[in-house]
């Protein structure tokens, strides 16, 4: 006999019902009807199942278990019905079975990761409508079209399914009573199906809450763990316990953070004792206002290292609402400090050069006039007179005051370099000619030259300079005699070296080692070793420009210095200059000046263009005196006259390069083009004027750079005329 199929009833999930009491729902013959419901059975039945499944989401039992525990309790308490809760995964579309301990697991296994659809059996279509679904028997009916094969093969004919929401509506999953008979619901098993399903719902959504929570959280920590910082969670007070510190306090400051956290002193005894101050300060102002806590700070780390930290953190209080807490970030900010102290040192180098070069100027002018003066009143005393020896002590006083001047400019870099290939070797040789009489018995002096050195390109005077300078500062570094040793050898610098030395790139180098065994330096000291005027000598006893000139003419060199010292075990200085290829003659000894017996003359004729009276008259002077005839001009403008109403010829344009209205390189662009055959020489206190040629396109000329001797200006001019006769 064909049997008969009652048509499925569909409602809304039961937490979207309303309170009116169920119906029970008579079928026709070949349905089961349902029985009288039992309120009292029902209501214990129930309680039960709350009592143990709210005490399972209370105790954080997993998801599964609670589930499982749900779909058991009622198959326990109402035989013949099996329980079912599946899952819907986030795409929407796919539902996982979670539990149903009274399906075959055969039936479990087969629709898992079934798929949401219009008529995708009672769980499916529940979802997919967003309703219940009541299928009163399996076989004919058409929800179950594709599916009442499996779902017969395992004895089941009903299914009623009821999608499970969470509080704002969103679709979770579904809880399904299967029977194994045709039937419909009951007013007990409607009952029993929405507090199911509401309890379902909420330990899914509390599951769901806690998942978010802990993905949260990890997402959290793992921004925490990845910034170049170290965050923290400390009790206010100097010695106030430390909640967390994240992972990164032991690649930063060398401690794990259990050791961190298993003493509250740490924090305060890791600060630099003179910085604490700066720290309590601020610690104090921030319990004051609550207002964002900064500090910068520097904290010794377990190696020893002092590394400068920005310290900002926010107010926030426990659990337990009684004790506050900082919840901060500890920025790591050595390499910035590092670079604003590289900017303040290049800004006093900078300062040091605008006055240098602005006073050297003025200066050299100042000392052209008592050198000239000296020379004149010499040149009149016999070598037997008693004043004659004064006029010396002058002389030299004047050579310690433009060497002076040239530190200043040798520190910031605008000195002027004559720069020329050169064996470093020599300059070392001939410097340790001096150094017996300069340093002292006291002191043991080794001198290692290498037996062969690569070339480098110095200048041989300032190289003089740089290792006089070292080995001075080396003997005052012991005054109770020690060991000085100066070496050079050929070295291969690689990446690996030169990524710990900061400014270096690899290559070749010619080191230049200076070592003593002196006092040394402490790290605050090597800090500042290298700034003008600084000086740890008695006042009198040092310009505080040694230093400061080495560290010039290295840099200027295209070269770089390292030190390395600590107090009571010496300094070493290592200058490294970079080999060089080219062609040209190798200086291979410093040339020393030998005076001729005679000041060369001349017939020539002069311009002299100088708005310095003193320095004018001087020179003109001298050089009418020496055979030349003079034309005197105090500007360019009366220099320009002069050349146009002079009917002869001019050999010789000397003239001062900056002076009010027209220049001195103007004044010999536009006198050269009317007097192609006119030589010219510069005269200037500047240091950024070059001594060896001229700017202007096309116009050959040399500089004499203030202060210079009469004697020497004698000579520059006989070069030049020389020149001008070998040409032609």
């Amino acid at each position: 006999m064909r049997a008969f199929c009652a048509k499925p009833t569909l409602g809304p999930p039961p937490r979207f019902r309303s309170s009116k009491k169920a119906t029970p729902i008579r079928m026709s013959t070949g349905v089961q009807l349902a029985a009288s419901p039992d309120p009292r059975k029902s209501s214990g039945a129930l309680s039960q199942l709350d009592e143990r499944i709210l005490a399972l989401i209370m105790g954080q039992a997993p998801l599964t278990e609670v589930l499982e525990a749900i779909c058991a309790q009622i198959d326990q308490q109402y035989p013949g019905l099996l329980c079912s809760v599946l899952l819907l995964e986030n795409d929407g579309r796919t539902l996982r079975s979670s539990a149903a301990p009274g399906l075959p697991k055969e039936y479990c296994q087969a629709i898992d990761g079934f798929q949401v659809g219009p008529r995708a059996g009672s769980c499916g279509t529940a979802v997919y409508r967003k309703q219940q679904v009541v299928v009163a028997d399996i076989a004919c009916d058409p929800l179950w079209a594709d599916y009442s094969a499996l779902a017969l093969r395992h004895g089941l004919r009903a299914c009623w399914s009821t999608p499970i929401a969470s509080q704002d509506g969103k679709i979770l999953g579904t809880f399904a009573i299967y029977y194994r008979e045709p039937r419909t619901p009951d007013a007990q098993h409607l009952q029993l199906i929405a507090h199911a399903t509401n309890l379902a719902g909420i330990a899914i959504e509390r599951d769901q809450a806690k998942a978010d929570l802990r993905a949260a959280e990890s997402r959290f920590r793992s921004l925490v763990e990845r910034l170049p910082a170290i965050t923290y969670v400390a009790e206010l007070g100097a010695e106030g316990s430390w909640h967390y510190v994240s992972p990164q306090i032991e690649s930063m400051l060398g401690f794990s953070p259990a050791e961190w956290l298993s003493s509250s002193t740490n924090w305060m005894d890791r600060i630099l004792a003179e910085d604490r101050h700066i720290a309590l300060a601020a610690e104090k102002r921030f319990q004051q206002t609550h207002e964002l806590f900064q500090a910068e700070y520097r904290m010794l780390s377990r190696e020893g290292c002092v590394l400068w930290f920005r310290d900002e953190a926010v107010m926030l209080r426990d659990t337990d609402g009684q004790r506050l807490l900082m919840q901060g970030v500890l920025y790591d900010i050595t390499e910035r400090k590092r670079l604003e102290d590289e900017l303040r040192h290049s800004q006093k180098m900078e300062a040091v050069g605008q006055l240098a070069g602005g006073v050297a100027h003025d200066f050299n002018n100042l000392l052209m006039l008592i050198q000239a003066h000296n020379e004149r009143v010499r040149e009149q005393l016999s070598a037997n007179h008693p004043a004659h020896k004064d006029a010396g002590e002058i002389e030299n006083a004047v050579l310690r005051a433009a060497s002076l001047t040239r530190q200043l400019l040798a520190f910031s870099r605008k000195q002027v370099l004559q720069p020329m290939v050169l064996d470093l070797n020599a300059v070392l040789t001939e410097v340790a000619k001096m150094l017996d009489r300069l340093i002292g018995k006291n002191i043991e002096l080794r001198v290692a030259p290498a037996e062969t050195l690569w070339r480098v390109k110095a200048d041989p005077g300032q190289m003089e300079q740089v290792i006089l300078n070292l080995a001075v500062n080396s003997r005052d570094a012991m005054p109770h005699g020690g060991k000085l040793i100066i070496e050079t050898r050929n070295v291969e610098l690689d990446e690996a070296y030169a990524r710990s030395h900061e400014g270096v790139s690899p290559g070749r180098y010619v080191r230049l080692t200076v070592s003593d065994t002196g006092i040394g330096m402490d790290a605050w000291t090597q800090a500042r070793m290298f700034e003008p005027f600084f000086t740890t000598k008695e006042p009198g006893k040092g310009t505080g420009l040694g230093l400061a000139t080495v560290y010039g003419v290295v840099k200027q060199s295209g070269g770089w210095i390292w030190v390395t010292s600590e107090p009571e075990r010496g300094t070493t200085f290592e200058i490294h200059l970079p080999q060089i290829e080219e062609a040209e003659k190798v200086v291979t000894t410093s040339v020393k000046k030998v005076k001729p017996a005679n000041t060369p003359k001349g017939t020539e004729t002069v311009l002299l263009v100088e708005d310095q009276d003193g320095i004018r008259d001087l020179v003109g002077q001298f050089l009418g005196r020496n055979g030349y005839t003079v034309l005197h001009a105090v500007d360019g403008d009366e220099a320009l006259r002069l050349a146009g109403e002079y009917g002869d010829g001019i050999d010789l344009l000397l003239t001062d390069i900056l002076m009010p209205n027209i220049g001195g390189r103007e004044l010999a662009q536009r006198l050269t083009q009317v007097r192609p055959d006119m030589r010219v020489l510069f005269m200037s206190g500047y240091p950024e004027h070059s001594s060896s040629g001229d700017e202007v396109s096309g116009l050959h000329a040399a500089v004499l750079q203030k202060p210079f001797s009469m004697d020497s200006l004698a000579r520059k001019i006989r070069s030049l005329f020389d020149e001008c006769e070998s040409s032609r």
